[in-house]
């Protein structure tokens, strides 16, 4: 069986944050894109609450902003100058709380999707963020289905079946996660990606915030599990093509989904 998608030429863009300065987080994406580097790209993903910084509530809650607002659209505006879709997480304002939000950007400026995290970790979080209640919808561009799961999601092994079942071919996950986690990105999101049999995009911070350092290590998985690129700890832009049979090829090599049964049997006990 083959896709009648073309290949994905996706990008990964792991940074430090800049807490307090949002406004020079975009002025750094603004020449990242006019320097060229992602001339080919078809799509950018950039971190969890990529807009703000991520260790800092003050920060957070000052570069916390609405979907419509003046920031969400210079991203918007450069997308469409540059022709390329770009998911990227932010603090939004709606329904009079604040969530750990991120967004996908079409190459014409409008939005193709939106989550709002689920799971949200530690008390950290909790104090800052109302959880989202639904899981990600998915998106399509350039025929590709797309679905997000932002950071400690991914940790849910519900959150990417789910998005599997319902046809993902991609799932994106912006992500902060620290150095004393460091099986999220060796073993955690490989199997993710090999179990569903769908492509992953683990896009994690980089550097340190208020003493706490983040892993890094992003990485494009497979849906046979592979890493097809991955950072180390430093900043990096990570570049792939995506095969649009690779999915099909792994869901025959292992054909988990196929071959699921809900009702297992009963345990004495």
């Amino acid at each position: 069986m083959t896709y009648s998608k073309p290949p994905l030429r996706l990008a990964l863009w792991q940074q430090p944050g800049a807490c307090g300065q949002p406004d020079a987080m975009i002025d750094r994406l603004a020449a990242l894109l006019d320097s060229g580097a992602l001339a080919q790209a078809d799509l950018l993903v950039l971190p969890e609450l990529w807009t703000s910084g991520y260790f800092d509530a003050s920060a957070v809650a000052d570069a916390s902003d609405q979907a419509d607002g003046d920031r969400q659209n210079r991203i918007a505006a450069l997308a469409r100058r540059h022709g390329l879709a770009i998911a990227y997480g932010y603090p939004e304002l709606a329904e009079g709380q604040r969530f750990n939000t991120v967004r996908l950007i079409a190459p014409d400026g409008t939005t193709l999707l939106t989550y709002r995290k689920v799971n949200l970790w530690s008390d950290y979080e909790r104090a800052l963020f109302a959880a989202g209640t639904m899981p990600s919808a998915i998106a399509e561009y350039r025929g590709w289905r797309i679905g997000f799961s932002i950071c400690y999601d991914t940790e849910f092994p519900e959150t990417v079946r789910d998005l599997a079942l319902r046809g993902a071919d991609l799932v994106l996950a912006p992500t902060a996660a620290g150095d004393e986690f460091p099986l999220v990105a060796e073993a955690v999101i490989r199997v993710r990606a090999l179990e569903n049999g769908v492509w992953l995009a683990f896009a994690n911070r980089s550097g340190t915030e208020h003493g706490y350092r983040f892993d890094g290590r992003s990485a494009i998985v497979g849906p046979d599990g592979v890493v097809r690129a991955r950072a180390e700890h430093d900043e990096s832009l990570l570049l792939a093509t995506l095969d649009p049979d690779a999915r099909a090829a792994a869901r025959a090599h292992s054909p988990f989904l196929d071959e699921l049964r809900w009702s297992a049997p009963h345990l004495p006990g």
